[in-house]
């Protein structure tokens, strides 16, 4: 029986290289950097979580259409399960290079992230290229508890009065999207619908 299990991960692993061996050929590679103009990754995947450990996340403040002041600090609270946070590699150098990795209990290991968009009088959604905050919250929750304080790239807090989304988006250690054991599942990362109408002072 010992032999034949190792003839059958033999197999697994001759079967996984030639799938991925060939995939990349000709594509330019990834190499840890982000890459604009995109790039062919040949990292694979890594330990996917049971459906008891599956992570989900919740913006509690500020709550869903709250009014905020235009220009005055606020923070992005974030209640987030089965994601053990606080780790968090080199977004420059090491960017989609390590498969995810779960700890001891089966929990991802990895960070998330607070982005905002303003949303703009129009049937589209957002340009993903565009957005007025963005920040990767590296630190270890605690009981599960994540924050944030929201300012602009010049250092003026919160944002002008305008119309907003606030999402979460996380990421395993190396920063690409959790991986979760099944398609039918409710939200584990993303919280959309989050609208934040700004008073003018």
């Amino acid at each position: 029986m010992k032999f034949f299990h190792i003839y059958v991960i033999v197999l697994l692993t001759l079967s996984a290289n030639e799938v991925l061996s060939g995939f990349c050929d000709h594509k330019k590679l990834s190499d840890g950097t982000q890459n604009r103009d995109g790039s062919c990754s040949n990292t694979i995947q890594g330990d996917i979580p049971s459906v008891k450990q599956m992570t989900s996340t919740f913006i509690t403040s500020p709550r869903n259409e709250e009014v905020l002041e235009a220009n005055k600090p606020f923070s992005v609270d974030i209640l987030i399960s089965h994601l053990e946070t606080g780790h968090f590699s080199d977004p420059d150098k090491e960017y989609y290079t390590k498969p995810q990795s779960l700890n001891r209990n089966g929990v991802i290991e990895g960070h998330t992230h607070v982005t905002i968009q303003e949303l703009l009088d129009n049937p589209f959604p957002p340009n993903a290229e565009n957005f007025v905050f963005f920040e990767g919250v590296n630190g270890k929750a605690e009981r599960g508890h994540l924050s944030v304080d929201v300012a602009r790239k010049d250092g003026t807090p919160g944002l002008p009065a305008g119309r907003f989304r606030i999402c979460t988006m996380s990421g395993s250690l190396s920063h690409q999207p959790l991986l979760m054991p099944i398609a039918k599942r409710g939200k584990k990362v993303y919280e959309y619908l989050f609208f934040i109408f700004f008073k003018k002072n």
